[in-house]
């Protein structure tokens, strides 16, 4: 019997049952990101006063990176938030945007700044001691746009200690082997998936991108 997966289509299928049954997707988005923080914080060894670098997309995968970042001000680590396809568009992704407005994060948008994100991107003078990929989830279809291309190369670049959220950005949640793969896509040393593993960490072309993958329990059951 071969390991436990499912498809995106089926998570999404879950995540809306859970909702109906009183676990609200913001609920989801808040576990999600505090299982992530907590398994960075465990795997990273991470302390107050270390520079992290979080990017975000404008979907819920980025809702998640924004609870991530959240919880590392709050932990005392120095935390930048780059918006890789400008601000949030889904509605609890927007909510934790604000929250985290209040916190002491440097928040970069590459689609208004784009100068002062390449320049953050090119910066060797201060290497991070952890970067976060919460640009792009289970539903990332063809290629890498240019921002986000600039991103997934700087992930790449630090990929020892380089963390994604579900799913390393660039690839499709439900890739097998023999589909092709986007060679900018975000390489990583772990990844951290809610509920349960996707196709693509199954697969074995996925491995260089996807590193060692972590599965984490968000609060969601199939009874």
């Amino acid at each position: 019997m071969g390991e436990y997966f499912v498809t995106c289509a089926r998570m999404k299928e879950l995540e809306k049952l859970s909702d109906e049954n009183g676990l609200s997707y913001y609920q989801m988005m808040e576990n999600a990101g505090t299982c992530a923080f907590t398994t960075i914080m465990e795997r990273a060894q991470a302390k107050a006063g270390q520079r992290v670098v979080v990017f975000c997309g404008k979907g819920n995968n980025g809702g998640d990176g924004f609870v991530v970042a959240r919880k590392l001000c709050e932990t005392g680590l120095i935390v930048t938030v780059v918006l890789v396809d400008g601000r949030p568009q889904t509605t609890d992704a927007i909510t934790n945007y604000e929250l985290l407005k209040g916190m002491p994060a440097q928040i970069v948008d590459m689609t208004e700044g784009a100068g002062v994100a390449v320049a953050l991107l090119k910066d060797s003078e201060v290497s991070p001691d952890i970067v976060v990929d919460a640009i792009y989830g289970t539903g990332f279809h063809g290629n890498l746009r240019p921002n986000a291309s600039t991103a997934t190369a700087y992930i790449s670049r630090y990929r020892d200690r380089a963390y994604a959220l579900d799913v390393p950005s660039g690839l499709a949640g439900d890739m097998k082997d023999g589909d092709p793969i986007d060679e900018g896509s975000a390489k990583v040393c772990t990844t951290i998936t809610f509920h349960a593993k996707k196709p693509v960490h199954l697969a074995t072309s996925a491995k260089e991108y996807c590193g060692e993958v972590v599965t984490v329990n968000i609060g969601i059951t199939e009874e």
